[in-house]
């Protein structure tokens, strides 16, 4: 076993500080917890106390700006189209972002020699028909379906969600560390699929044949067959597609100290990592913070996909889309922030259900995504109406 000690023992405090960062912020009523940090929130860091809220500026050049999407208004081609596909919000070498909102049987089968797909559902039920074997849907599932292999995806019916995470890299789960093989969730829930033939014949062409569209250096292309060619009857091995539902993640908790988002990875690569921020009950013990300090993350961007329920009791759209470039503070406002400590009792929980995306390389937006966009209402910025928006001309 491999233990990984803290990096630095080196740490200075100087001036008016808090004992315990994170916690007990009643002793500094009027100065506000500023968190800066390397390598996501694994490396090095500091606390700052400053006077003002550092994401309560004046103007912000528009290309630095928080940018909020809505997710609603997204309309890939497989919304209308049997024959569509999937459209792509945000990109990097190293992985891209799409949505598809599938409202009918694929009449192609998809192959990606890319990457790796990972699509969690937001809305629909259905199956996907793979090599290995049919794995059903529902809304909360992630599944992974890995480079290379076939598949189509059946809807039961018109109304269907799926954000997508295609990684070029070999997508696997996050390491947990010190917890243990049965936390954050138990590798025997994962859905592995038994082969078993399909009897409706879809994934046909009008000409009834089989397409094949693999997706390879970005292009599409496809092999047509008389055939269907899923006829897998049995596999063996260790590479296969799967299903793991978000209800099965357990939050890794703590009563008295308020954990960070990568503390709810549960994928990751060397360049990006996937988490999930669900239901739990907030902090209880006496000087311990249910809200993390403001934030700059100077090494990731942050990507966020709002699933359901609420953020700290703000309202936000179901479906919603966000990126936090790295450099930009983000955090609940101080006044939201207290309103809701007044209000909070023993027992409340959180209900938020975010898929989150954190990139060592900055995301790109497509102008798909660009068109949906929003200004004001990321949970930063509730509020705030005196804040602008400046062009980089």
């Amino acid at each position: 076993m491999e233990l990984r000690p803290m990096r630095s023992w080196i740490h200075h405090s100087r001036g008016k500080v808090l004992r315990q960062a994170g916690a007990g912020r009643d002793a500094l009523p009027d100065l506000h917890e500023d968190m800066i940090t390397r390598q996501g929130f694994e490396g090095r860091d500091s606390h700052l106390y400053r006077r003002n809220e550092p994401t309560n500026w004046k103007r912000v050049q528009d290309d630095a700006d928080h940018l909020d999407f809505d997710g609603q208004l997204l309309e890939p081609t497989d919304l209308t189209d049997a024959d569509g596909g999937p459209i792509r919000l945000l990109h990097n070498p190293d992985v891209s972002i799409w949505v598809s909102r599938r409202s009918a049987n694929m009449t192609y089968s998809a192959r990606n020699a890319d990457g790796d797909e990972l699509y969690f559902v937001h809305e629909g039920t259905g199956t996907f028909y793979t090599e290995f074997g049919p794995i059903p849907y529902e809304p909360g599932d992630y599944v992974l379906v890995p480079k290379g292999v076939t598949y189509r995806i059946r809807p039961a019916g018109p109304v269907n969600y799926f954000m997508i995470v295609e990684s070029i890299e070999e997508l696997g789960f996050a390491d947990i560390g010190s917890h243990g093989r049965r936390a954050p969730f138990d590798p025997a829930l994962l859905y592995v699929p038994t082969p078993k033939l399909d009897e409706l014949g879809d994934g046909r062409n009008e000409d009834g044949e089989w397409p094949v569209r693999i997706k390879s250096r970005g292009e599409y292309n496809s092999a047509f067959y008389d055939f269907d060619p899923i006829d897998v009857e049995g596999w063996k091995g260790d590479l296969f597609p799967f299903k793991i539902n978000i209800r099965d993640f357990r939050t890794i908790m703590s009563d008295r100290i308020h954990l960070m988002p990568s503390a709810y990875a549960i994928f990751a690569t060397p360049s990006f990592l996937v988490g999930n921020m669900l239901p739990r009950p907030f902090e209880s013990a006496p000087d311990s913070e249910p809200f993390p300090p403001y934030h700059r993350n100077m090494d990731y961007d942050e990507f966020t996909f709002f699933h359901r329920g609420t953020a700290m009791s703000l309202p936000i759209p179901l479906g919603s889309i966000s990126l936090v470039p790295r450099g930009l503070h983000h955090g609940i406002p101080a006044e939201v922030m207290e309103n809701f400590k007044k209000t909070m009792k023993p027992g409340d929980h959180l209900d938020m259900a975010i898929i989150i995306v954190d990139t060592l390389r900055p995301l790109i937006p497509t102008p798909e995504v660009q068109a949906t966009r929003r200004r004001g209402q990321h949970y930063s910025q509730v509020g705030r109406k005196d804040q602008a928006v400046t062009t980089n001309d």
